[in-house]
């Protein structure tokens, strides 16, 4: 059966009142109430993603019984392609000083370890499909009980069906409750966090809260900060199809009624005129779909099927135009060729196809997504340092988080754009490199570039110094030839005396 759908975006849990073991029932009844109507929306946009469209509803006509339901699950294959085109690779964790390289590399290790990129992918698509998604980031059981594992921290993608987190009516409207339930054996268990304090908390019956709620476990949050985290697909908490459902709805509506009309004239109904079959006749029709007719002499006799068949172009032209409208309210490119020839360059393709239009939607996809990841990124460094696991020096301010897509397309552009920003001297190589989206990690491929330069440099001066000493050594080598051949000369002159061409010779000498 396929849920009904109240409203479009989900409705945010805001209420005003200050958490604590007095009041924190009466904030979970008031907050539970919000959260069964977004639970309610969040079920249909869930399964209108898997298949189940508004289209199986749809009743049989009395008139001729047929009635195909066809999906065309433009659904799925926009969240996919949203999906994979703006987190297709892991993020990656920049950092702002070098300094701390050690640290965010411990961190790196941390995050890759825990498979983050493929929680990020479960909340991402979750958070597509229905406007928000939660992360949550905990210590591991080892660490609290006292003992030190390799990895002390572990990451996870709650259900946003059981998941849910209150909203303070404050500037800026701060997280004050955090909230994931589950059932077993009749009961519900819901874990509840603030910054300071965790509560656990049974209630009578499955998927539910009433009055029988009780606190059963409380404890001070060793973390000191709230370990789950609200992901957001936009300002109003919608999903990526969610504002373009009625032209899905047009689309299946179309497809389904083409199938009808071949239906149609498949069981299109035969008429005869001028005769009369039997019953033996008629099924011998049925069955061998061979009609025999023999009528009076001299009576017309005719047999035919009516039906009537949709205009085949104007309905293909509806199609397309639906298709063409619901990609451009996605902002999805179009795999249709809309002109264009050989000499098109990649950006003419990129703006003419729609490419243009998803990197749009990605640039604001991971805004929101970034400020999830660094208040999950400031859970995790709180725990290292409090574990000693990373220094006391480090500071979320001092990280960034960068989503990295596919920097080679155009690599030759780029590269002259990059040349011709260098060549006026007036540009730092950073902001060139920003400016031609060469890399995410400007600071880390500049330092990497310095060094790897400055060490080539280093090694071509001490090759040249060792060129010269050699060139030195050589030269007084020689020095040191002629010196003997020349005292092999004077030795190996005959004794003629102290004349005087004897004496003029060894002068010469």
């Amino acid at each position: 059966m396929l849920e009904e759908k109240i409203g479009k975006g989900r409705r945010r849990i805001i209420i005003d009142a200050e958490i604590n073991r007095n009041t924190i029932l009466n904030v979970l009844t008031k907050a539970w109430g919000i959260h069964c109507l977004n639970v309610t929306d969040m079920k249909y946009l869930i399964n209108y993603y898997k298949g189940s469209q508004d289209i199986e509803k749809r009743t049989t006509t009395y008139t001729s019984g047929i009635n195909e339901k066809v999906t065309l699950n433009y659904a799925y294959s926009s969240v996919r392609d949203i999906i994979g085109y703006t987190f297709g690779k892991p993020a990656q964790l920049i950092q702002r000083k070098v300094k701390n390289r050690k640290d965010m590399e411990k961190i790196a290790d941390i995050l890759e370890y825990e498979n983050s990129a493929l929680a990020d992918h479960e909340t991402a698509t979750l958070t597509a499909i229905t406007g928000v998604g939660y992360l949550c980031t905990l210590p591991t059981e080892e660490v609290l009980a006292d003992y030190m594992p390799d990895i002390p921290v572990k990451i996870n993608s709650l259900d946003n069906l059981t998941t849910f987190c209150v909203q303070s009516p404050k500037m800026g409207n701060p997280i004050i409750l955090s909230c994931t339930y589950y059932s077993y054996n009749n009961k519900t268990y819901f874990l509840c966090f603030t910054d300071t304090e965790i509560y656990k908390i049974e209630c009578d019956g499955k998927f539910s809260l009433n009055s029988n709620a009780k606190i059963i476990e409380y404890d001070i949050n060793p973390i000191g900060l709230n370990p789950i985290t609200m992901v957001q697909n936009n300002q109003f908490l919608m999903g990526d199809f969610e504002v373009a459902i009625s032209v899905l709805n047009a689309l299946n509506l179309i497809a389904s009624d083409s199938v009808n009309d071949v239906e149609n004239v498949i069981q299109s109904l035969l008429v005869i005129i001028n005769a009369e079959l039997n019953k033996e006749n008629a099924e011998k029709v049925k069955e061998n779909r061979i009609l025999e007719l023999v009528g009076e002499i001299g009576s017309n006799v005719d047999a035919k099927f009516i039906y009537q068949q949709l205009d085949s172009l104007g309905i293909q032209n509806l199609r397309e135009y639906f298709e063409e409208a619901y990609k451009t309210i996605i902002g999805i490119p179009d795999r249709k060729t809309r002109g264009g020839g050989g000499g098109d360059t990649g950006d003419a393709v990129k703006l003419r196809d729609g490419w243009a239009d998803i990197e749009i939607v990605a640039r604001i996809k991971e805004s929101y997504f970034k400020v999830a990841k660094k208040k999950q990124l400031a859970v995790i460094i709180n725990i290292l340092q409090r574990l000693n696991y990373i220094s006391d020096k480090i500071k979320l301010v001092d990280l960034d988080i960068k989503f990295s897509r596919n920097k080679n397309d155009n690599l030759q552009t780029k590269a002259q754009s990059y040349s011709t920003i260098i060549s006026t001297k007036t540009i730092a190589p950073e902001d060139a490199l920003e400016m031609a989206d060469m890399t995410t990690d400007v600071t880390e491929v500049i330092t990497r570039g310095e060094t790897y330069w400055n060490k080539k440099q280093e090694n071509q001066n001490q090759n040249l110094i060792n060129n010269k000493g050699a060139d030195s050594q050589q030269g007084d080598n020689n020095n040191e030839d002629k010196n003997a051949q020349k005292n092999n000369l004077v030795s190996n002159e005959p004794n003629k005396g102290s004349d005087d061409k004897t004496v003029k010779v060894r002068e010469n000498l």
